[in-house]
């Protein structure tokens, strides 16, 4: 064996025997440990002070080292195994306790921190000798002050968090409120230190959100988160006046607001939640709906002003606004219907007609219905709106007016139109000084013409016919009749306009054109002298008057022309101042005389200067010298 070979054995045997002293010296180490663990648990135990003994015993039984009293050991653990039981399950509730802490597991905390009570409740109620023994266990895991710790840690983080959520906005979660309240009243310094507290930070952020609410004109959110947290306190039988007295606050001051702004929709609509919001709170506000109330009040006043000055537009959109909140139909219907009637064309654009009208006009409560109106489009469509009493509206059109006609005027025929079917009159300009008159009927929802003519004027009659002025193609000087014939009017006729007399009075209708029968003995153009029954007359005319029985039209304008009637003896007198009268022949037509009246022949020749026929005189062959009445004829029947 070399040198080197024994350093090495040698080395190895040094190594080993190093070894086994470091494993005695531990094994030592460890006997002296449990030595003194079964000693100092011993002692403790022998002091009473049973839940250090209790650890020492443990530590005793957990080294294997060396077995050392073990029946001792074993006999006093199994005497200490309630404390040996306690400190197990509340060394599991302090660990579970700080890990929820430490992750902000409020929840999770409250969980275990209700175990924690039903343990303290079940170790510490327990009867035996051990249960006194709960507070000094839970103090020697640090419990007590684990869970204070916890707490206020929990109760800053929910300071915080309510004024995170005012800086974002966020109203709708509430959770750190209860979750305070959820914090016993110990860890505040008391019930009503806690009430105070939490009262007061609930008020401030409560109070805070409203008002951010109302800044940000979110009334109904305003009311709704209000209503919510009315019911959150409720419920958990806080006091929280605040909340309503500050909802009250700021209503108030929106509806004031309205009214300053003269918005009455923002009003209205302000005040309508406002009292929904009352009605689901089961509270009451005289104050603020008294103001409510009195301000609409106001408001339809106004609205009514507006009516009477003719503002209708403006007072229907009032009344509109008011009816949202209280009944406005009877007004908000007459306002619509005066406002219709004072500007008619609003019937065409109910009826859903489109475009530009003229000549529009129209009236209430005519033609079965509220409210009509008339008026032409551009294309000369004629047009008729009824307003029902159903607020419907019947329209009546006519479409076949001359395109190329100016209308100049379009109006209701009072004189042709019945309660129920008016008659349209259209006026439109003929271009010979002449108007094109046109009459359409409103019946089975069309304007159905009833007449037209060209003519300078027309009147109706009592008997409903129509008397023309002028009729185009026809002489000025006749008077045309126009009478209904079915569904139309036609031409008839024209006027009389002469009056029928007897030749012996026509010195009573001077300047009056009559019509008469008389005796031409001779004919002859331009004059000639006529006579009847032995009155006689010139007839002039710019026509033939052939000999024999005519009926004449003419006119006497009061002058005379002497000459001599053939057979007739002369007058005592020429002089028209004295003349004589006599007996005058029967007359024709539908005036009778009699010729044997002295004062009726006197009426029939008041300026005595026909011929006489009297006894006064002698009868001779020769003519007689008189002045006879000039007629201007100017037709022949």
């Amino acid at each position: 064996m070399t040198m080197r070979n024994t350093l090495t054995l040698r080395n190895l045997y040094l190594f080993l025997c190093i070894v086994l002293l470091l494993l005695i010296g531990y094994k030592g180490i460890h006997i002296y440990q449990k030595i003194e663990s079964m000693a100092q648990a011993e002692l403790l135990y022998a002091q009473k002070k049973l839940v250090q003994a209790e650890e020492w015993y443990q530590k005793a039984r957990n080294n294997r080292s060396l077995l050392y009293k073990e029946e001792l050991l074993a006999s006093r653990l199994q005497e200490l195994e309630p404390i040996t039981s306690m400190k197990q399950s509340l060394s599991s509730l302090d660990h579970r306790l700080s890990r929820v802490g430490e992750a902000g597991d409020f929840s999770g905390f409250m969980n275990v921190y209700a175990e924690l009570l039903d343990t303290e409740q079940k170790l510490a109620g327990q009867q035996g000798v051990y249960a006194s023994y709960y507070d000094e266990i839970a103090a020697f895991y640090g419990i007590p002050d684990d869970v204070n710790r916890i707490f206020l840690q929990f109760i800053g983080l929910f300071n915080r968090r309510a004024d995170e959520l005012l800086e974002e906005l966020q109203y709708d979660d509430n959770s750190f409120k209860w979750n305070l309240l959820r914090i016993p009243d110990t860890f505040y310094g008391g019930e009503k230190q806690k009430n105070e507290k939490l009262l007061r930070l609930f008020q401030r952020y409560d109070e805070m959100v409203l008002t951010r609410l109302a800044g940000a004109g979110q009334y109904t959110d305003l009311l709704n988160w209000s209503h919510a947290m009315s019911s959150e306190y409720a419920s958990r039988s806080l006091p929280a006046a605040w909340l309503n007295g500050k909802t009250d606050e700021l209503v108030y001051t929106m509806l004031q607001k309205d009214v300053q702004r003269e918005r009455p929709s923002d009003f209205v609509s302000h005040a309508m939640g406002y009292r929904d919001y009352l009605d689901r709170s089961g509270l009451k506000n005289a104050t603020i709906m008294e103001y409510i109330q009195n301000q609409i009040k106001r408001w339809i006043a106004t609205a009514d002003g507006m009516v009477q000055s003719q503002n209708y537009e403006e007072a229907v959109a009032l009344y509109e606004a008011l009816s949202e909140y209280q009944d406005m139909n009877g007004k908000l219907q007459a306002a619509k219907l005066a406002w219709t009637i004072h500007d008619p064309i609003r019937l065409f654009q109910t009826a859903g007609l489109k475009g530009s009208f003229s000549y529009v006009s129209g009236g209430g409560n005519r033609f079965g219905g509220l409210a009509y109106a008339i008026g032409v489009d551009k294309g000369n469509i004629i047009y008729l709106a009824v307003l029902k009493n159903d607020e419907t509206v019947q329209l009546f059109q006519n479409r076949d007016y001359p395109s190329d006609i100016a209308i100049q005027q379009v109006s209701v025929e009072e004189s042709l139109s019945t309660a129920m079917n008016p008659v349209i009159l259209v006026e439109g300009d003929a271009g010979t000084g002449l108007i094109l008159y046109s009459g359409y009927e409103a019946r089975d929802a069309n304007l159905t013409p009833l007449f037209q003519f060209t003519a300078k004027d027309y009147q109706v009659q009592p008997d409903k016919s129509i008397l023309v002025t002028n009729l185009e193609g026809v002489s000025p000087d006749e008077i045309a009749i126009f009478e209904r014939q079915g569904d139309q009017y036609g031409f008839t006729g024209y006027q009389v306009q002469y009056t029928d007399i007897d030749i012996a009075n026509i010195e009573r209708y001077p300047t009056e054109k009559v019509r008469f029968s008389v005796h031409i003995p001779e004919g002859g153009y331009g004059e000639v002298l006529a006579e009847r029954n032995g009155y006689h007359v010139i007839l002039k005319g710019d026509l033939d008057l052939p000999a024999g029985t005519a009926i004449l039209i003419g006119t006497f304008s009061g002058e005379y022309q002497q000459l001599e009637i053939p057979g007739s003896q002369p007058p005592a007198a020429l002089d028209p101042a004295e003349p004589e009268t006599r007996q005058v022949g029967g007359d024709i037509m539908d005036e009778a005389e009699n010729p044997s009246d002295p004062s009726t022949t006197e009426e029939i020749n008041p300026e005595n200067v026909q011929q006489d026929k009297s006894d006064n005189g002698d009868s001779t062959g020769s003519g007689q010298l008189t002045q006879v009445p000039v007629i201007q004829v100017e037709s022949i029947e």
